[in-house]
């Protein structure tokens, strides 16, 4: 586990179980989880969002996995091997099936490394040290990629240079096994299709609601796992639904301190969550010129946001790597950036700032950018949209100017900075560079620990210095809040898109 800042507060966080008893005899307890009005695709390999991630983490699994404080551990592979220059690993795969009861093997894993490649997924751009990964998308010829299957049951990964993040990388859900016997098939996410997963979709995909069922026992099952879940999309706030007893989980969601007293006293649990997210400003080059980037950069501390926003779980952000990260910034590493007094006073501009006005936050945190930044030559208009909408905005680079959140995919990291690699469709940052692009693939060679938080800081940079990203700020007044249905919920400081559900606890069932 990297990071000791983020490791103390998982061990810290103990399960929380609820001691009050509440009536639920009559109540369904399925697990009832609402999502914005947002496109989803929980295919691992086109996903996009977190809530497309929270969804596909609980139907597919790959050979390795995360628990849900981050911990690394085997998932579909029963052992592996690495050789002594670092190069190749073995992995024996468990005799499991997919849900339609087709047995798991090496071509599965092999086809599904092909494909992530073939598609130039965002996490291909993490491990495309893999033997021939680079070339895949135009050569596809299977020979060549270091994915090679031994028999039906092991498998072998060659490597072009060795990787601490190796084992780290094909943890995350974008790396699951697919039911797959060829690299250009489309995955059937139909109540009829195959999961690896311990869930399953158990109705045809409606566009606002997905209903998965659990199919098969996990190593990491709590005590009463979740039988259903059923996630759907609305409009509505998450605190009517949740009054009215339609959603059963507010974790990723602000609810204020009476809110929070009032849940509690009907037996909802709080965890620990999104401890590591960050919000930043995210500039579009077309609507933003580099001059008045820059100048919109140096204008904004970060430390009088935090003074304005008043909330202790915040921390002024410098950089892109959250606290407590090998690599993270402080004002001191980029204070250079700070040197100088240049301000933009060229032909008037205008440009739409875009923020949720259901956040207290972003709407606090959109007023202090526009009082900060506007000018004789600089005008904000602040323009506040759904969720839904300024994710779509921000996804297609159809935004002028957002306020941006994102969290991180893996405990490491370098799961941040190749979302600036060049040539990616995740890349929504604005962000071509070859020079980044080459201090990150040199960065991944680096197994000495202090060396490679040296090139993490120096990634950033140079991404900083394109002035398309601002950082503002670390943590969450994310809720963590989840219904009396719930008895316990592991501490899961990477957010709810990273948590198996299989380890919550269920009341009963």
């Amino acid at each position: 586990m990297t990071g000791q800042h983020f490791k103390k507060l998982a061990l810290a966080a103990l399960i929380v179980a609820v001691a009050a008893c509440t009536k639920q005899e009559n109540r369904s307890m399925d697990l009832k989880i609402n999502i914005p009005e947002v496109s989803i695709n929980f295919d691992p390999q086109k996903m996009e969002d977190m809530f497309s991630m929270m969804i596909a983490l609980q139907l597919f699994r790959g050979l390795m996995r995360y628990d849900a404080a981050g911990e690394i551990r085997s998932d579909l592979a029963a052992s592996w091997e690495e050789s002594t220059d670092h190069l190749t690993y073995k992995f024996k795969l468990k005799d499991m099936t997919f849900s339609n009861g087709k047995p798991i093997t090496s071509r599965n894993v092999q086809m599904s490394f092909a494909r992530m490649f073939f598609l130039g997924s965002s996490m291909a751009a993490d491990i495309d040290y893999i033997v021939g990964a680079k070339d895949f998308k135009s050569t596809q010829d299977i020979s060549k990629l270091g994915v090679r299957p031994i028999n039906d049951k092991e498998i072998e990964f060659k490597l072009s240079h060795p990787s601490a993040l190796f084992l780290k990388h094909i943890a995350v859900v974008d790396c699951a096994i697919l039911p797959i016997d060829s690299f250009k098939e489309e995955l059937d996410l139909s109540s009829g299709g195959s999961f690896s997963g311990p869930y399953r979709i158990k109705n045809s995909l409606e566009k606002s609601k997905f209903h998965l069922e659990k199919w098969r026992p996990d190593a990491l099952d709590s005590a009463s796992p979740p039988k259903e879940i059923v996630f759907f999309k609305s409009a509505a706030s998450g605190i009517n639904l949740a009054i009215d007893g339609k959603t059963d989980s507010l974790d990723y969601q602000l609810v204020t301190k009476s809110q929070t007293v009032n849940f509690e006293k009907d037996g909802w649990v709080s965890s620990p969550t999104e401890l590591t997210g960050e919000t930043f400003v995210i500039l579009n080059p077309k609507y933003v010129p580099f001059e008045v980037r820059k100048s919109l950069y140096l204008k904004t501390n970060p430390n009088e946001l935090i003074r304005i926003l008043g909330e202790p779980k915040f921390k002024a952000a410098f950089g892109l790597i959250p606290t407590g990260f090998p690599g993270e910034l402080s004002y001191a590493d980029i204070s250079d950036l700070h040197k100088s007094n240049f301000e933009y006073k060229g032909k008037k501009i205008s440009f739409k700032l875009d923020f949720e006005p259901e956040s207290e936050m972003s709407v606090k945190t959109a007023d202090w950018l526009r009082k900060t930044w506007s000018s004789d030559s600089i005008e904000v208009v602040l323009n506040g949209i759904s969720k839904g909408e300024k994710l779509q905005r921000m996804f297609e680079k159809k935004a002028e100017a957002t306020i941006g959140r994102k969290g991180i995919d893996y405990p490491d990291g370098f799961s941040v900075l190749t979302y600036f690699k060049g040539q990616y469709g995740s890349n929504y940052f604005h962000v071509e560079d070859k020079k980044i692009d080459a201090a990150i693939a040199q960065s991944l060679q680096e197994v000495d620990g202090p060396k490679r938080s040296a090139f993490y800081k120096n990634i950033q940079k140079l991404i900083l210095q394109h002035y398309t990203n601002i950082p503002l700020l670390f943590g969450s007044q994310a809720s963590g809040l989840w219904s009396s249905k719930v008895k316990s919920v592991p501490s899961h400081p990477m957010g709810i898109h990273t948590m198996p559900f299989e380890v919550i606890e269920m009341r009963a069932q």
